[in-house]
């Protein structure tokens, strides 16, 4: 799309998108309003939630609590990428811009974000009307709303509906090449089938693709955990090893406690008591808030260590 003064957007990336909407910001708001609408697809299919989040939260403060004539739903996708620190009344305008609305969203990705922001904070019935409003509409919002529809904790569906509905979600995001929309199918669907290893590996894949680093350090450690639980101490072992690179290569302290008493537990369960006391120790000597419920992890395991130590 071509704005007048901003010349073909399209081919921008990164801070240049930023750059564009900080120059609007400063001559014309509504144009600056319209370029973080138009540039959400591309924000979510390249997993860029924090180029999203700064540019909205500049419009947003600039606009404060009015709502441009004509701009409801970019207004709305505004307060979606910006939520984390929007105010309270801008976030209030926002969801009574969605009550208000009686047919579908323009843009295509408003049905999505506005379902994972804001959709946990409504009843089903609210959520259920307005993905129906929505399921009419092209092929990628079509996936999206089985996505939100099998989400959990979104709608109403018993578990066989959602893992239904997000299995046609998965496979209508397949045929698109999403990558994120297939990442989050993954992801959920995970929690909610009997046996989650193959769907963990898959998302794994998918979250290395897109070099989501957080994303796949839990992942390791959670497919990591279950390989424990089957008894392939090996595979464990290097699945929370992995974690633990990945995890202080990219400056991930959670994910690295969680490496760490990963690797405590396939210790412990390998007869390995001294190992297992060492990575404890790391996890209970990092003296953060953020960690507190690894240390309260550790101290758990601990005890199960001096258990098995005085039972040995």
């Amino acid at each position: 799309m071509d704005f007048e003064g901003y010349g073909d957007l399209d081919g921008l990336e990164g801070d240049h998108i930023v750059s564009a909407i900080e120059r609007a910001c400063e001559s014309d708001l509504r144009t600056a309003l319209r370029l973080v609408a138009e540039y959400s697809e591309h924000w979510w299919s390249h997993g860029l939630q924090d180029e999203a989040a700064a540019a909205a939260e500049r419009v947003l403060s600039m606009l404060g609590r009015t709502v441009p004539v004509g701009l409801d739903e970019e207004y709305l996708l505004a307060v979606l990428h910006g939520a984390g620190s929007a105010e309270q009344e801008q976030v209030e305008l926002a969801q009574q811009i969605v009550l208000t609305t009686t047919g579908p969203f323009r843009y295509s990705v408003t049905v999505l974000l506005w379902s994972l922001v804001f959709g946990p904070f409504e009843s089903s019935s609210v959520v259920e009307e307005v993905l129906a409003r929505n399921e009419n509409g092209d092929a990628w919002t079509r996936a999206a709303v089985e996505l939100c529809r099998g989400y959990p904790g979104l709608t109403s569906a018993t578990p066989g509906e959602a893992v239904q509905a997000l299995r046609t979600a998965l496979g209508r995001f397949r045929m698109l090449d999403d990558r994120w929309g297939m990442f989050l199918a993954l992801t959920a669907l995970r929690e909610l089938v009997d046996e989650p290893l193959e769907i963990i590996s898959q998302a794994l894949e998918l979250a290395e693709k897109l070099r989501a680093d957080d994303e796949s350090g839990l992942l390791l450690c959670q497919r990591g955990e279950l390989y424990r639980r089957q008894g392939d101490l090996d595979a464990a072992g290097e699945d929370f090893s992995w974690a633990l690179a990945l995890a202080e290569h990219a400056d991930l302290p959670e994910t690295a406690a969680a490496a760490h008493i990963g690797l405590a537990r396939v210790a412990r369960s390998g007869g390995d008591l001294l190992t297992a006391r060492e990575h404890l120790a790391i996890v209970l000597s990092r003296d953060s808030e953020a960690l507190e419920d690894a240390r309260y992890e550790a101290l758990h395991e601990l005890n199960l260590l001096i258990n098995s130590e005085a039972s040995a």
